[in-house]
């Protein structure tokens, strides 16, 4: 769900982090396995399906959060970076880059935009399922239903099953609720495009829905450089002269055009 009146969204992480995503334009992205809410990789199916659900957190909460602070940063080398919502790159998908798979499918397609290089998206031994950019966005929701935080993602019968696995990653319990959490979402499946356009759910496939893993333990979605030159880096409240000094150092050289600035809570909090 996306709130078309939403522009920006805020992201708390460290100095290093920083660094990485102003060296590399890119934002990472994390399986849900990894998160601080065990029990997002749970379902009823008793799977882990969790580990091909990636994500990269947020809120849209403009007013500093001191828990978000203290539970996602260091006092003394903590950033909240601010951009513009759906900040990744587009890439145009054609029939033209099919044409080494395609030969072999009875299939045709339209140009689409996508949020990963045609080449990765057709030649990878994985499968981005929300490729368009506009799908990726998500406003979490808490709740204490226990059918939508552990939700069902495999139903199977003789002649076929089907897999939802973007029931994964949307629901948190509602003790969670202070994060206003927004979240990009990644759904990926470990089996290579060509095997999922003739047919990712024939019966001879479900065994590969039990154990695979993805060949990355974290994937990085390039940055829109328009977008990026609208970064906001607010300050944590508590950091060090020596960390003010390299984020002052890594905006002249990686992202000139990024504004800095003091938190609101600067004097106001030990």
């Amino acid at each position: 769900m996306e709130n078309t009146d939403l522009e920006y969204l805020y992201h708390y992480t460290n100095v290093s982090s920083l660094a990485m995503i102003l060296k590399n334009r890119n934002i990472r992205f994390s399986p849900l396995t990894v998160l601080d809410d065990i029990e997002e990789e749970k379902n009823q199916d008793l799977q882990k399906y969790a580990k091909w659900v990636f994500v990269s957190s947020w809120t849209d909460s403009a007013v500093e959060s001191i828990p978000m602070w203290r539970m996602y940063t260091s006092q003394t080398d903590g950033v909240r970076i601010k951009l513009p919502k759906n900040p990744f790159c587009n890439y145009k998908l054609t029939i033209n880059h099919f044409d080494k798979v395609n030969k072999m499918l009875p299939m045709s397609i339209e140009d689409m935009d996508i949020v990963i290089p045609p080449e990765e998206y057709i030649f990878s031994d994985y499968v981005l399922v929300n490729y368009h950019q506009n799908h990726l966005l998500h406003q979490v929701i808490y709740t204490d239903d226990n059918e939508k935080l552990y939700p069902q993602i495999k139903e199977v019968n003789d002649e076929e099953f089907t897999f939802t696995s973007s029931n994964l990653g949307l629901y948190k319990n509602t003790y969670w609720s202070f994060q206003n959490e927004w979240r990009y979402i990644l759904y990926f499946l470990p089996i290579p495009l060509r095997t999922f356009l003739i047919n990712p759910f024939r019966p001879d496939l479900r065994n590969i829905f039990t154990c695979i893993d993805l060949s990355f333990t974290y994937y990085y979605l390039n940055l829109d450089e328009l977008k990026f030159k609208d970064l906001e880096i607010t300050l944590s409240p508590q950091i060090s002269d020596g960390n003010r000094l390299i984020v002052n150092l890594l905006v002249e050289k990686y992202a000139p055009t990024a504004k800095i600035v003091e938190s609101e809570l600067l004097g106001k909090i030990r």
